[in-house]
């Protein structure tokens, strides 16, 4: 047995017996992960880091009704899957919170033309945050909940309070926009 599969089976145990000390082993195992998942929304470090703490609080108040069979490659898949959804849901709280971030456009525009670009075969992660960052607040949240995190645009409008046709457009936008600093960080190249 390898030592991941060990300490799958230790978060197992713990959750089953409600034994507080496994707390410290899902916050080594998870916190560079969750720390992925929130800086995908904020570009501030230190705000991101918050938002994974929130985000571990609020799981261990609640970890030990996480329902789970006990097969353990079904568990690291459906445990990671939850602690990501309450660190998306913590950073739309830290959005929301921030009302200015929320300013969205009433109507709604046509469609914006839509052109592919040939990506280079070596966009690191770094490159795409960098990107990512450079895109207005809610453009971004609004890219991550569709294509990254599989929110529908009912779903997104129903979150940040936005009608359903500026999520798509606020996607629109975040496509074009991404594409267009993409173009312009090649060219520098």
């Amino acid at each position: 047995m390898d030592n991941k599969s060990t300490v799958f089976e230790e978060i197992i145990a713990g959750l089953s017996a409600r034994d507080d000390r496994i707390q410290e082993r899902i916050y080594i195992q998870y916190w560079g992960y969750l720390m992925g998942v929130a800086t995908r929304y904020f570009k501030d470090r230190n705000i991101a880091r918050e938002v994974v703490n929130d985000s571990f609080m609020k799981a261990f108040k609640t970890m030990y009704d996480f329902r789970h069979d006990h097969n353990l490659e079904d568990f690291q898949k459906t445990f990671k899957a939850w602690l990501a959804k309450i660190t998306v849901r913590t950073a739309l709280d830290k959005i929301r919170a921030n009302k200015s971030a929320l300013i969205y456009v009433e109507e709604y525009t046509d469609e914006l033309p839509v052109s592919h670009v040939e990506a280079e075969g070596k966009l690191f992660v770094e490159d795409i945050l960098k990107l990512l960052y450079e895109l207005p607040d809610l453009h971004r949240t609004v890219f991550n909940l569709y294509e990254i995190e599989g929110f529908s645009h009912d779903e997104i409008g129903e979150m940040l309070t936005i009608p359903v046709s500026s999520s798509r457009t606020y996607l629109t936008r975040a496509k074009q926009k991404l594409r267009e600093l993409y173009l312009k960080s090649i060219e520098i190249k």
